[in-house]
């Protein structure tokens, strides 16, 4: 048997495992239970083997959430069926849906769980069609991997259904020690360290941390917490780490740049980006609901005590005192510029994206990007170049099928920068800072080193609006950043 066979049968062995671990377990509460004396035989055969701790909200029997049919006689191929990841999207309705129906409703039709328009501007962007199928039409489980594609649309969908869609809630993520997650509802509401569940505590409010195990990278989210990633060349990491068994927590160090305001204060990231924006089809948050709080909108919980405007936050229910928007600039500014024109201290600026596909086994020339944010590369390259430990074969899987098909995607860039801002004008006239996130080139190498797609341009490379979660203040020189944009 070969290597790779080997880890995908430790790996799945492993997984199914750590699953079945949280049978029976509870959500809620910090209190541990003792088992309750009512529970069934099945879930006390479960107990048997399964260590659980218990809250109030879920202490139920086991069979409730994971359909066992039978109870449990021994393990391995005597284990009776059972849905191992009750949360993930395909079982979510009949499960978590039997108790939260409204919230696995909500979710069905929301772009943070589909994941609808990300893929929708990476394959218009490379569409040869005037008017694409939008991605609305079209769910993200049905994106196909292709062995030998034969058209840019597929491969591009390859390159979204094996590489870049990792962090998606039908896959558990790298595994990496803080990227790893659970699928579908507990992908936000569960912890997980290490690739283990911490405690099978559903958080009714997802934790930063939770938050950071798909927002991370040079991705909004981790700009939150003042993170930035190194550049992928080993002789950049920090602390210098040697071989494959000294993974840092997200894959890639990073640089510690000026964290948000907001996360300094002590906001947490559902603090602004509520029940309805995140599961819902709720909007982006608006600066002026807290900091011109007589505008009417009552998005938060947000009061007034002895002439201060007090938000408390749902979550932590800490208060926290909001300065209001006093500055001549804000009405003077306000509708033509976002407030992260000014207020933005950095902003993530990485181009050109190159996304190479190789599926021949000449890695020599390739080690420098194995560190490149890919479990699977990380291994499978260190494994072709060292002298020592298994020889991984060099696939990547499917990250909906499962499915391991051959070549690797690399990624790398001509350039990365944080310091110089750049804008855009959105589809409201409103100029808002922008990232060259669709700057992207893509290729492909088959098995016998031919180039079989060179280089390939999306239809549209310029730089997408985006708000950068790196606020602070403004500070004198902000005239220079709205100045070029004042005559047009």
């Amino acid at each position: 048997m070969n290597g790779c066979i080997t880890f995908g049968k430790r790996f799945f062995i492993g997984s199914f495992c750590l699953i079945l671990l949280t049978l029976c377990a509870s959500c809620s509460s910090d209190t541990d239970q003792d088992t309750p004396p009512d529970y069934s035989s099945q879930s006390r055969d479960c107990l048997s083997c399964h260590d659980a701790t218990f809250d109030s909200a879920h202490r139920i029997d086991c069979g409730i959430c994971h359909l066992a049919v039978d109870t449990p006689q021994g393990s391995g191929d005597n284990h009776p069926a059972v849905i191992a990841m009750p949360a993930h999207p395909d079982h979510a309705a009949r499960t978590c849906g039997t108790c939260h129906e409204r919230q696995t409703e909500m979710v069905a039709g929301n772009h943070h769980y589909r994941l609808n328009k990300h893929i929708e501007s990476i394959t218009t962007a490379f569409s040869s069609e005037p008017d694409p199928v939008q991605a609305d039409a079209r769910p993200v489980s049905s994106l196909s991997s292709f062995e030998n594609p034969e058209a840019v649309s597929e491969l591009v969908d390859d390159l979204l259904a094996r590489r870049c869609l990792r962090c998606h809630v039908y896959h558990p993520g790298d595994r990496f020690d803080r990227v790893y997650h659970g699928t579908g509802c507990a992908a936000c509401h569960l912890e997980f360290y290490q690739e283990k569940l911490t405690a099978h505590r559903f958080s009714e409010h997802p934790s930063e941390e939770r938050c950071l195990s798909c927002h991370y990278a040079n991705h909004v989210g981790y700009d939150y917490v003042g993170r930035y990633e190194h550049d992928l060349n080993e002789e950049y990491r920090t602390p210098y780490r040697v071989g494959p068994e000294t993974l840092p927590d997200y894959g890639v160090e990073f640089r510690q740049l000026a964290p948000d305001v907001h996360h300094e204060a002590g906001l947490i990231c559902v603090d602004c980006h509520g029940q309805q924006a995140v599961m819902g089809t709720g909007t982006r948050p608006d600066c002026r609901a807290c900091h011109r709080h007589d505008t009417g909108q009552q998005q938060y919980s947000i009061s007034t005590v002895a002439g201060e405007t007090i938000f408390t936050s749902a979550a932590t229910k800490k208060t926290f005192r909001i300065p209001q928007l006093s500055h001549e600039a804000h009405d003077k500014y306000g509708s033509r510029f976002s407030c992260q024109v000014c207020h933005a201290q950095w902003s993530f600026n990485d181009g050109t994206t190159h996304l190479l596909r190789v599926d021949h086994e000449e890695f020599d020339n390739f080690y420098k990007l194995s560190n490149d944010g890919s479990y699977e590369t990380f291994r499978i390259i260190w494994s072709q170049v060292s002298e020592d430990g298994d020889l991984y074969e060099p696939v990547m899987t499917d990250k909906f099928t499962g499915e391991a098909l051959p070549g690797i995607w690399f990624r790398g860039f001509e350039e990365r920068r944080w310091e110089l801002m750049l804008f855009a004008e959105d589809a409201d006239g409103v100029i808002r800072p922008a990232r060259p996130i669709l700057d992207l080139r893509v290729s492909w190498i088959d098995e016998d080193e031919q180039i079989r797609f060179d280089n390939i341009a999306p239809r549209t490379t310029g730089p997408r609006p985006y708000a950068p979660h790196t606020i602070g203040k403004a500070g004198l020189l902000y005239q220079l950043r709205i100045a070029p944009y004042l005559d047009q």
